[in-house]
């Protein structure tokens, strides 16, 4: 204390220090009023309002994504191999083999997706279903008499159902179900489906917690049903004409508002999903939500209090610190003055003595970093950059300040080209420092090349080379394509490299200069199809578009079938075939069907179900298909990996041939003296169907299975009687016969002699 009492005389460094803060505090504590007061000026029903579209923001979002999760989990069924012969072979439920595969899968999808309540397959052609729970998949049955007649769309929104399930217990489950089916247009009859349950039980435990608070969630769908929530009226119930739902429905936009329901008033938020087609509502009691706010407003209205006495505490320690450093500071500030000459006149205060000392250094720094800006910079680039970026409009006087050779305001209609690198992808390593130094070198070069042939402003955005010049409103000047093939020629003459060129939309003010940017920018990605070294209008671009491009799945189907098949010779025109009508999509759709495409060759020519977007190989090859600079390209590239992925599926299969011949051969020799040694024991010991493996076994050794039994018994029957002293009787047990005379019959049949006269001859 007795230092602050020496230190608290006008004029001293802690009084100014001290005041300084004190104002500070007074400022920041009636910035916190005013934020205050704009914070609690709303109403409790409006906060709370806020706070539930929130809430209701998150729970669309959730349920979303699982909808998305499941719906690209029937996807990737609808493309697997086991799972597509499963729902469309006649033979399918007879093969043992195929649906043991097919439940495997399925199996596997629902341990990693707790949400899937079940899965279950149908087969029009023998009227199966299949699933890995048998009474969930018999509950089924109905489904399928009931999609005859709905219209539900395949692969389309989750649909909100009851599923009644008869086995140990009788249950009815609450389900939202994806389909995936084919119908006969003719009959109307389903000829194969995947269908694809699930439930919300994890996101219902967290709701029912919230309903402990009093906040509770429902949702609704566009008629008025309750999909889900925690109503009296139950799943599926109509609540159409209750006021509030009518609203709801009724409104073009998210309500927030009050109402009496069950004779209670209420705060009601809607929000409305356009992905899942449902209202997502929250209905909190009045009474808790006020109470809540009113306790959050005294909180911080305490709170608030406490820290300003504080401050104050704090704001007199600090003054005091800062005080002494500074004071010194002062003194041998003078020290210094003194030691060069230039001494203030009169006597100065400490704070006045070093206000001039920064004075005068920040006016030198302040003179040095405009130098260095100017030097750095050009004010004329800044200028354009800022046009470009529609931050700045153009003023009468920019044309003399600047020396624009075009002028931005008088001018007919104005152009923006962008100048883009191609070229130079293979140098990935070193990509960022080539990309600087090329596009110094080339804006160097166009600069020089484009002045001495049409007036334009030019200027270096990131690495691309821009562009500006004046013409006439219905077209592009002739001298200025002319211009730009010129220098596409001398640039890949002179440096060996290729520039794709975007000429965006006329800008007819010169305020629409960052449109005509942005357009050119849009243009100039077009490359990918019109391939490098383009010159491409975005007009004309944009003409070509289909913008009501659908993805072409019957091609795609086409070259899959090409591919189970094995047919290498026909995937080029395949493919072809699919990019064909990529070339016509919108460059962000082009983009997407890669993508897609991609991941649906890797799902249907991968021997693990498993792929996704997130494996590593998948990864991988995404990123060598974003260094293509032409859609060519990747065409070729989807070519050779496909080839490639053929060829290796048919060496691993001729692989695994090969080792099964031998597994059954070592089989049949262990085995030859059973009795009961049949074709239907050896496929139920590698895990076949009797009557697939009959023909698998004609394809491995070139001869029926009855035949090679017959062969193998009569070659150890003649060892036995060349080489052992056993009887007729033992050797035919031996064998596999139990009776001799039948041994005998059966040997003399194939062999031509009874086995007594073998052995005399041997």
């Amino acid at each position: 204390m007795k230092y602050i009492r020496e230190k608290i005389h006008l004029g001293s460094l802690f009084v100014k220090f001290f005041f300084s803060f004190v104002v500070l505090l007074v400022a920041v504590t009636l910035t916190m009023t005013v934020l205050l007061y704009h914070a609690f000026s709303k109403s409790s029903t409006e906060q709370i309002n806020e706070i539930s579209q929130k809430r209701l923001e998150q729970s669309s979002s959730m349920f979303e994504f699982i909808i998305d999760q499941a719906r690209l989990i029937t996807l990737q069924l609808s493309v697997d191999n086991d799972i597509i012969r499963s729902i469309n072979s006649r033979e399918a439920a007879d093969d043992y083999y195929l649906n043991n595969a097919s439940l495997r899968k399925i199996n596997d999808l629902m341990l990693t997706n707790k949400n899937i309540y079940s899965i279950t397959l149908y087969n029009g052609q023998s009227k199966t279903l299949i699933g890995t729970d048998r009474d969930k998949a018999y509950a089924e049955a109905a489904t399928i008499e009931w999609l005859k007649e709905a219209p539900v769309q395949s692969l389309g929104r989750a649909v909100p159902r009851k599923l009644s399930i008869e086995g140990a217990t009788r249950s009815v489950q609450n389900v939202y179900t994806i389909f995936y089916y084919d119908k006969n247009l003719e009959t109307n009859e389903i000829t194969s489906a995947i269908i694809v349950n699930l439930t919300i039980d994890s996101f219902v435990n967290h709701q029912e917690d919230e309903m402990k608070s009093n906040d509770g969630l429902m949702i609704l769908d566009q008629k008025g049903h309750i999909v889900f929530g925690f109503e009296q009226s139950g799943f599926l119930a109509d609540i159409s004409q209750r006021n509030y739902v009518q609203r709801i429905i009724e409104a073009d936009r998210n309500e927030s508002f009050t109402d009496k329901i069950d004779q209670s008033l209420s705060m009601v938020s809607s929000l409305y999903s356009e992905q899942l087609g449902w209202y997502f509502v929250s209905i909190i009691p009045y009474d808790t939500a006020t109470e809540q706010i009113a306790a959050i407003r005294q909180v911080a209205i305490i709170t608030c209090l406490v820290l300003l006495v504080l401050a104050m505490g704090v704001s007199a320690l600090l003054s005091g610190l800062l005080s002494s450093p500074l004071s010194r500071l002062a003194r041998n500030t003078l020290r210094f003055q003194a030691y060069t000459g230039e001494l203030p006149e009169g006597k100065l205060s400490e704070m006045e003595i070093l206000t001039r000392f920064y004075s005068n250094i920040a006016t030198q720094f302040e003179q040095l970093e405009a130098s260095s800006r100017k030097s750095r910079v050009s004010l004329k680039a800044e200028y354009l950059k800022e046009l470009l970026h529609g931050v700045r409009n153009p003023e009468p006087e920019d044309t003399e300040e600047y020396k624009l050779r075009v002028d931005l305001l008088k001018s007919a209609a104005l152009y923006v080209a962008v100048l883009k690198l191609d070229n130079i992808r293979e140098l990935a390593e070193r990509k960022e420092e080539i990309d600087h130094t090329i596009s110094t070198v080339l804006y160097s070069f166009t600069e020089q090349f484009m002045l001495s042939r049409v007036l334009s402003e030019m200027v270096k955005v990131d690495h691309d080379i821009v562009l500006i010049f004046s013409g006439e409103e219905a077209a592009l000047p002739d001298a200025v394509m002319s211009a730009m093939l010129e220098l596409q020629q001398e640039v890949a003459w002179t440096y060996g490299i290729t520039v794709t060129i975007g000429i965006g939309r006329a800008a007819l003010s010169a305020q629409e200069i960052s449109d005509s940017y942005l357009s050119a920018k849009e243009a100039s990605l077009y490359r990918l199809v019109r391939g490098e070294g383009s010159i491409i209008i975005y007009e004309d671009a944009i003409s070509r578009l289909n913008n009501d491009f659908d993805y072409p799945n019957a091609k795609q189907k086409t070259l899959f079938e090409i591919v189970k098949a094995g047919r290498e010779d026909k995937v080029e025109a395949a493919v072809a075939d699919i990019f064909a009508s990529l070339r016509l999509a919108p460059y962000h759709k082009i983009r997407l069907s890669v993508h897609h495409l991609l991941f649906s060759v890797i799902t249907a020519t991968s021997a693990n179900p498993s792929v996704s977007t997130t494996s590593s190989n998948f990864i991988e090859m995404l990123g060598s298909l974003e260094r293509k600079e032409s859609l060519q390209q990747i065409e070729d590239w989807f070519v050779e990996f496909i080839r490639t992925t053929i060829c290796r599926s048919k060496e691993n299969k001729k692989q695994q041939k090969s080792d099964l011949a031998e597994k059954v051969a070592a089989f049949l020799e262990e085995q030859y003296g059973n009795p009961e040694l049949s074709i239907e024991m050896v496929a139920e010991r590698f895990h076949y169907n009797g009557i697939y493996f009959g023909r698998l076994f004609k394809e491995l050794f070139n001869c029926l299975f009855l035949e090679y039994v017959t062969e193998l018994r009569i070659r150890k029957a003649n060892q036995y009687l060349k080489d052992s002293k056993l009887t007729v009787k033992e050797i035919g047990e031996k064998v596999g016969f139990l009776n001799s005379s039948y041994f005998v019959t059966w040997y003399k049949k194939h062999t031509g002699l009874a086995p007594t006269e073998y052995r005399k001859k041997h």
